[in-house]
């Protein structure tokens, strides 16, 4: 029983810190936009600060008897309720365009750091407490790490389905505030029981030989330490890349940012619950298996962008599987090199190293240094290395030689056309097959053909030649030139973001979403006649609005990412054809226009939905709130709505009926040649007159009014309640669906 109420213990504390991590990067969302970096800085974070928790629970367990363990460690759970509630609010202030990671980094240990630094510390603690009793579980307390990892876990799925469409974010913290109370409770009661069944005046350190029965090294090596880095650097950096290539591939939503981290936890459920017998036949199973596998799923790891949202959908499918076989194997590899019970913290705190430095090269080195996400292939032709086979083996001369004859083998067929490109691409994979009996030699191999299959896929799933491509904290943008269409277009993530034609007859005209022909032509139709007009664009891209300034109409442009900016400027030619007329504004656009004086726009358009993302503080009712504030009092406020995933108009919807406004929709088709694409457009104002002739303008209708979902807050957001399933899918290229869904 005492073994049982520890595992509840360590399962209670996994729970609350796998609720605050979603939490509180919901609380940073509103500052830093929808950007997948976001998650990424703050798996960063909670990472560094659970190696720093276990740093703490490796010297209490090491220079502390139990009983003075209790006390100290007591003394800490105590003080977190200093910190309590956890709030990001407190954080004041405008993100800074400029260094946002760093800024973030500091917001997160102002508002969390402290709690999830102390509970993150009962993991090893506990489990260090069990090792100490006379009870038969102590000679292999890890399988209280399965008990913790089951815990995350059920957060990770409880979070998006049963907290975050239910619960604002203050409430909540205040859960979170109780849950933690009782942790601290059963703290105490773990401490106690583990006391009365230990000798208080034994050490760890000091077990008599008799407990290493397994046949375990007296002392862990460095070698050990390495391994043990390394195998847990491997699968936390993957599990990020990940992540971004899915929000790349899908939608950059907090719900998909939650199943790679799953899927990371499963695999450690899998490994730690095992004794180190099974663990050895399960490391050896999936030693024999991931070669197949990671052969059979290589042709979809450098592929992005591509233009059906189904085929996207079973693209991050087949991502997650990566990760599953990649984490399982580096995992399984842990579980079986896992040291003696007196170096559980030392082995706990490696881990934690490993995850540390995993988060960094993803979050901040990788997108420093690569301007696509080329960490994510990298990490899995790392992966291979992590095999356990059945038998020892030495290098020879033919690890060698083999990998090399296969990578020029690769390079060779690059130079013919497809398919006999992708025949003879498949036949060098079934030739590195025949290596999968020797580690090195296939991990080799694995490595070479990847790195020549991603530098030649980029070329052919693209189908345009690439002008310049940039990646920073808020995502990857490239800029290409389609020789079809003769045009230049922006791509954040694989969603357009504006056309430009090289044609004289059209350079300069809006395309894509922004047509003359569309509903953004509508409504600068509309408001024709006014004088000196002014329009907000929350969101640049290519600038692309611009087009439509004036002598008698000035664009006012706000974006967040600089990277954007000298895009626009450099790459086309919209705001230099604008202007005086046309002003970009760096910084958050909400934040932005709050600070014009009020009633100074005619229309304000939202456009800042990056690759299907939402900035929930961009349609809050807070935010609306501002909007209509700033407006004049015949002004408009525009929603692009258009997605592939996410029902973003219906959310619209909510905010609309819950302001008690006037909005009406427009649902565009893609029409290829003439450079339009497929867009739905929301026009929201306060009364009917100030719409001017749009209610009698063709293709426009009103929005229905939406009772069932509850508008969104600066508190509360539900992204789940917004997929758009398979139904509303759109198939045209890098677009957003042209149906209104509800």
């Amino acid at each position: 029983m005492i073994v049982v109420f520890l595992g509840l213990t360590l399962f209670l504390s996994a729970f609350l810190l796998f609720c605050v991590q979603p939490m509180v990067a919901k609380m940073a969302l509103p500052f830093l936009g929808g950007s997948a970096s976001v998650w990424a800085t703050c798996v960063l974070f909670f990472q560094s600060t659970l190696l720093i928790g276990y740093i703490y629970a490796h010297a209490v367990a090491r220079r502390l008897r139990l009983k003075t363990q209790l006390f100290v460690h007591a003394g800490a759970m105590a003080l977190v309720f200093a910190f309590l509630p956890i709030s990001f609010a407190g954080a004041g202030g405008e993100a800074p365009v400029m260094g946002p990671t760093a800024w973030l980094l500091w917001r997160l240990v102002l508002a969390a750091g402290i709690p999830f630094l102390v509970v993150s510390a009962s993991a090893p603690l506990v489990q260090n407490w069990l090792a100490r009793t006379n009870l038969e579980s102590r000679r292999d307390p890890y399988v209280l790490y399965a008990a913790s990892n089951a815990g995350s876990l059920l957060a990770l799925v409880i979070y998006p389905l049963a907290v975050e469409p239910w619960m604002g974010a203050r409430a909540q913290s205040l859960s979170w505030v109780a849950g933690y109370g009782l942790l601290v409770v059963m703290i105490v009661i773990s401490a106690f029981l583990a006391w009365r069944r230990s000798d208080p005046h034994s050490q760890l350190a000091e077990m008599p030989s008799e407990d290493n029965e397994e046949g375990l090294p007296a002392a862990v090596g460095w070698w050990s330490r390495a391994y043990w880095l390394g195998a847990a650097f491997v699968p936390a950096a993957l599990m990020l890349a990940v992540t971004n290539q899915i929000s790349m591939d899908v939608a950059s939503v907090p719900f998909l940012w939650i199943l790679p981290l799953a899927v990371y936890l499963v695999t450690f459920i899998l490994a730690f619950s095992k004794p180190r017998e099974r663990s050895q036949r399960s490391a050896r199973f999936i030693g024999d298996l991931a070669p197949v596998m990671l052969l059979v799923l290589l042709p979809i790891i450098p592929i992005t962008g591509p233009d059906r949202a189904v085929v996207n959908w079973l693209l991050a499918a087949g991502h997650l599987t990566v990760l599953f076989v990649g984490a399982y194997l580096c995992h399984t590899a842990l579980a079986v090199h896992r040291p003696h019970p007196r170096d559980l913290t030392a082995f706990y705190l490696w881990i934690a190293l490993g995850g540390a430095l995993g988060g960094l090269f993803v979050a901040l080195i990788a997108p420093w240094v690569f301007t696509t996400v080329l960490e994510y292939p990298l990490l899995v032709a790392a992966l291979p290395f992590f095999r356990i086979l059945r038998e020892d083996q030495t290098w020879n001369w033919k690890d060698w030689a083999w990998p090399v004859a296969f990578l020029g083998a690769a390079l060779a067929v690059q130079n013919l056309p497809d398919p006999w490109y992708r025949y003879s691409l498949t036949a060098v994979l079934a030739g590195i097959s025949l290596l999968r009996r020797r580690r090195l030699r296939f991990a080799l191999a694995f490595g070479a053909i990847l790195a020549a299959y991603t530098h030649s896929t980029w070329e052919l799933t693209e189908g345009s030649e690439r002008l310049t491509v940039a990646r920073n904290f808020f995502g990857a943008k490239k800029v290409l030139f389609d020789r079809t269409r003769q045009m230049r277009k922006l791509l954040h993530g694989d969603t357009v973001h504006g056309y430009e034609s090289v044609d004289p007859a059209l350079a300069g005209e809006p395309l894509s979403y922004y047509h003359r022909e569309g509903p953004v032509g509508d409504v600068m139709r509309a408001i024709g006649r006014r004088e000196d007009q002014r329009v907000g664009v929350v969101g640049l891209g290519t600038g692309s609005m611009a087009a439509y300034a004036g002598p008698n109409r000035q664009v006012t442009f706000f974006d967040v990412d600089p990277q954007v900016v000298g895009i626009a400027r450099n790459y086309f030619t919209f705001l230099e054809r604008c202007g005086s007329q046309c002003a970009v504004v760096l910084g958050d656009g909400r934040l932005s226009i709050g600070k014009a004086p009020d009633g100074t726009f005619d229309v304000l358009m939202l456009d800042a939905f990056n690759s299907d993302s939402i900035p929930a503080h961009l349609v809050s009712r807070e935010a609306i709130k501002v909007y209509l504030k700033k407006l004049k009092s015949n002004g408009m406020i525009m929603f692009h709505v258009s997605s592939r995933y996410l029902n973003i108009a219906r959310l619209v919807a909510a905010g609309v009926s819950d302001a008690h406004l006037i909005a009406y929709v427009r649902s565009d088709g893609d029409e290829g040649p003439t450079g339009k694409l497929a867009s739905t457009y929301i026009v929201v104002a306060r009364d009917v007159d100030a719409l001017e002739k749009l209610p009698v303008t063709r293709g426009w209708a009103p929005l229905p009014a939406e009772t069932k979902m509850a508008p969104w807050t600066d508190d509360y957001s539900n992204m789940l309640g917004l997929i758009a399933w398979p139904g509303a899918w759109d198939r045209s290229e890098g677009s957003a669906g042209s149906d209104l869904v509800y």
